[in-house]
């Protein structure tokens, strides 16, 4: 199958305390050092609390933000240092589906034009031309030809992200960012729109990196799920191995608070203690160790590195690393 994606080492500091001469002191460490693939048509899951860093690892993959270090390459080439003009070819293949789908619309242009204007800044000059494609795109989604004429506002939140989806389609990605894509939408066209971008996946073979907090829709939708805890990832496994068998503490904890699909199959509940600490000063060895029952003087004074625990399972933890 091959990658279409792999990030090795990567990390996204923002300056947090400057000097008297403007010059850096201290950083939020946003992400630290973050390394994982996805393959051609593979969905993967990417999931923590809030401020752990998902989306600055998405908005970074993307070179929306410059990233600190490490290395990005997108079908084997290296995307790390690309600049402006060199990205444009990128973005034909890779896009980003928004969180809030009114944000991302200009208010003042209609569907149809924002869908015409990025077949132009492709070098499509003919509008007929671009027009046609424009309708083809909305039927993909479950929108009219009529709806092209009309402005963000005369929609609904769902077809607003309808309308956001065919943009970011209509450069034929094989890759497609989602972040956060249906949490601000009602419970009932939450399951519409993931049924839809499931089915787009099938039709056009596209890969996502599925960024989200709510694990259920992780679940339906991934092939493989990465947890992420203060800018590091600390587990990732098939989807199905994470659900069935997770390894890290902090997974337990989140998934523990997963409604079961059967009464029987309830997991207990498990609490974290305290606070998410600072990542302008993360704890030293082990991120997690300050709310682990099961922290040692060992997760006190050494990083424990990611290793495989089977089952294509990987999991950062001395619980498993000194086994």
């Amino acid at each position: 199958m091959g990658k279409i994606l792999e990030v090795k080492n990567l990390k996204k500091y923002f300056p947090a305390k400057k000097s008297f001469f403007g010059r850096a002191q201290e950083y939020v460490k946003a992400v630290d050092g973050v390394d994982f693939h996805i393959d051609y048509g593979e969905v993967l899951g990417l999931v923590g609390e809030s401020g752990c860093g998902k989306s600055t690892t998405g908005r970074t993959v993307l070179r929306l933000l410059d990233p600190t270090e490490g290395t990005i390459l997108f079908e084997g080439q290296d995307i790390t240092h690309f600049n402006k003009k060199q990205l444009k070819s990128v973005y034909k293949h890779m896009q980003l589906i928004f969180q809030d789908p009114f944000a991302s619309l200009n208010p003042r242009k209609t569907i149809g034009a924002t869908l015409e204007e990025v077949f132009l800044v492709h070098g499509m000059k003919d509008r007929a031309e671009r027009r046609e494609r424009a309708r083809e795109l909305l039927e993909m989604v479950g929108l009219r030809e009529r709806d092209m004429d009309k402005y963000p506002h005369e929609f609904s939140g769902g077809q607003r992200q309808r309308v956001v989806i065919a943009r970011a389609l209509a450069v034929n990605p094989k890759l497609v960012i989602c972040d956060e894509p249906v949490s601000a939408l009602d419970v009932s066209i939450q399951a519409q729109i993931i049924n839809l971008m499931m089915d787009l996946r099938e039709r056009l073979g596209l890969a996502y990196l599925f960024i989200s907090h709510d694990l259920r829709v992780v679940r339906y939708v991934s092939d493989r799920v990465a947890v992420m805890y203060l800018g590091k990832i600390v587990e990732i496994a098939p989807v199905e191995e994470l659900f069935q068998n997770p390894a890290h503490p902090y997974s337990k904890a989140l998934l523990s608070v997963v409604p079961a699909l059967k009464p029987g199959n309830r997991r207990e509940r498990l609490v974290l203690k305290g606070e998410v600490p600072n990542p302008v000063n993360p704890p030293s060895g082990c991120r997690f160790r300050t709310r682990c029952k099961y922290a040692t003087r060992e997760c006190s004074e050494i990083e424990p590195e990611i290793k495989p625990v089977g089952n294509g399972h990987f999991v950062r933890c001395h619980l498993y690393n000194s086994a």
